[in-house]
């Protein structure tokens, strides 16, 4: 699976954004984690904000299977359950 990170403009430094990406790579180790980037080569976009401002463009980002804005406040447990599930398919 190819999971594209997006991160906020980081108005919030006290929230360790780059987290997400690093959780990511340790619990998804055979997958890809990216650049989200716009098209059809995402299976899933993670747009990590800091606050819950989320003000991060997310116009036209999204992943064959969906995409997920996390906030400083989110937890992390939803976005790893919905990511396994995608991968039993």
């Amino acid at each position: 699976m190819r999971i594209g990170i997006k991160y906020c403009g980081g108005c919030n430094p006290r929230y360790d954004r780059t987290n997400i990406a690093q959780r990511l790579r340790e619990d998804f180790p055979e997958d890809e984690v990216v650049p989200a980037a716009s098209g059809p080569d995402m299976d899933y976009v993670v747009v990590v904000c800091g606050c819950k401002s989320a003000c991060a463009l997310v116009d036209g980002l999204t992943g064959k299977y969906g995409r997920t804005v996390l906030t400083e406040s989110d937890a992390y447990d939803g976005l790893l359950k919905t990511l396994k599930e995608l991968q039993r398919r």
